[in-house]
């Protein structure tokens, strides 16, 4: 095990939150980013397999954010209550829970690519049918919970997939700047989906968010097909991978004994539980508390999404010399602080601003932890790590849905939005105090062997 001390500019610059830090074995500072200034902020940009990937995955994800908004908005429309917003949101991540962790072994184990081009033509058959029953006016609730659950299936193999696959695309000194650019990409739709969606919802009806994100889905499977795998910096397989079981063991085994992953799980676990329910809440409280209709719901969103999307970008830029440790607390708090006051909001005007810093703070949190867990893994156990972060991400939301969901019908939209933001916040203290314990690297630690000596030897 080796130990390193932080800088004495760190140790000052942080003081409270900084101790001589451990870090795996095998753990190494990266190569600097080549180009300064605005190149910077985009050195993954530089390998033509990521370019591809990153625009096909933009034009994909706006149409995915466009029927995330309007599919509470079609519930709404069904009549349903605040418990049944939180169903939803519960069939739609609640696989992840059981299924991610078998995702990640697929990650480590076959083609990603490939893998990727499967689940996004599953993805593509499920959003036409919610357009087709949509456009016909046959849909039901009972409908809407099917293909949320389809959705769910689905998300649990794509996303460990997908976080584990932005590692192949480029070189490991460009990881971090592709991981923020991957989340600039989700945030660049999360503004432009929402704010569409809210227009189209009022002009032509729900349906037709349905349809662009089926439509939108060739963008994403047309970059995959058109990557270079020759130029892919793929992982070396064993002839022969141990079970299943044993697979998953081993990624457990990792992320206990490795504090750089562990306690970012738990924080992301408890905020993303309590707090990270603004898909149920956020239509009853545009509708019933600030007293807008659809558009004003998506221009809601798109303005979380704005927020977020400059949150992403200031991580492409941040100085690698950074502690993560001050961007994970410090995001979290502006977050959880910003989101307890939106409670007390009855006036748009101060909504608007509230939900921006809510997008900001947020995505500073969530991608600092996603570069300090990819950073602190081998790539040998890269997709079933990862899978562990879709799993207590994802899988938290249906717990969080129903929870906000009960508490909006018994007490109000507002109450529940307060009432999450202060409980995850006695999390990220907790978790604040044991970070502090520690100790967490900069941006440009990265794990360059895998911890285990035996790790390789049961690949074998």
């Amino acid at each position: 095990m080796t130990i390193t001390e932080l800088p004495p500019r760190i140790g000052r610059a942080v003081p409270r939150l900084t101790r001589p830090m451990r870090l795996p074995d095998g753990a190494a500072p990266l190569p600097p980013a080549r180009g300064g200034g605005l190149a910077r902020g985009f050195t993954a940009m530089r390998h033509a397999n990521y370019r591809r990937y990153w625009f096909g995955l933009s034009g994909s994800l706006v149409g995915a954010w466009m029927q995330s908004v309007a599919l509470p908005w079609q519930v709404l429309q069904l009549g349903g209550s605040p418990l049944q917003l939180g169903m939803v949101m519960a069939f739609m991540f609640g696989p992840s829970m059981f299924l991610a962790p078998l995702g990640g072994v697929l990650a480590d184990r076959v083609d990603k690519r490939r893998m990727l081009i499967a689940v996004n033509l599953v993805a593509l058959l499920q959003a036409s049918t919610l357009f087709g029953l949509a456009v016909t006016g046959v849909i039901d609730i009972w409908h809407v919970y099917l293909l949320a659950l389809v959705a769910g299936f689905v998300n649990a193999i794509e996303m460990p997939v997908r976080q584990a696959f932005v590692a192949d695309l480029v070189p490991r000194e460009d990881l971090v700047n592709a991981i923020a650019l991957s989340s600039t990409s989700f945030n660049l739709s999360r503004v432009v989906g929402p704010a569409v969606a809210g227009v189209t919802i009022a002009a032509f009806g729900v349906a037709s968010n349905f349809g662009i994100n089926a439509i939108s889905y060739l963008s994403v499977i047309s970059g995959l097909m058109l990557i270079d795998s020759r130029l892919l910096h793929r992982a070396s397989r064993p002839d022969q991978f141990p079970s299943v079981r044993s697979s998953l063991a081993e990624g457990l085994r990792f992320t206990r004994a490795t504090p750089t992953v562990l306690w970012p799980l738990v924080l992301l676990g408890g905020v993303a539980a309590l707090a990270m329910n603004f898909q149920t809440l956020l239509p009853l409280f545009t509708r019933e508390v600030l007293g807008m209709g659809s558009s004003g719901y998506g221009a809601l969103f798109a303005t979380m999404g704005a927020g977020a999307l400059v949150g992403s970008l200031g991580l492409a830029f941040a100085s690698s010399q950074r502690p993560l440790v001050g961007l994970i607390i410090g995001g979290g708090a502006g977050f959880l602080g910003l989101a307890f006051a939106l409670g007390f909001v009855r006036d748009p005007l101060l909504a608007f601003p509230l939900v921006a810093g809510i997008g900001l703070f947020s995505m500073l949190m969530v991608n600092t932890i996603n570069v300090t867990i990819q950073n602190s893994v081998p790539d040998a156990l890269r997709g079933r790590v990862m899978a562990l972060y879709v799993t207590v991400f994802a899988g938290s939301a249906p717990l969080g849905g129903l929870f906000a969901g009960a508490t909006a019908e018994a007490l109000g939209a507002p109450f529940a939005l307060s009432l999450g933001a202060g409980l995850a916040m006695f999390v990220l203290l907790l978790v604040a105090w044991r970070m502090r314990s520690v100790g967490m690297p900069r941006l440009d630690t990265r794990v360059v062997r895998a911890p285990a000596a035996g790790a390789s030897q049961k690949a074998a």
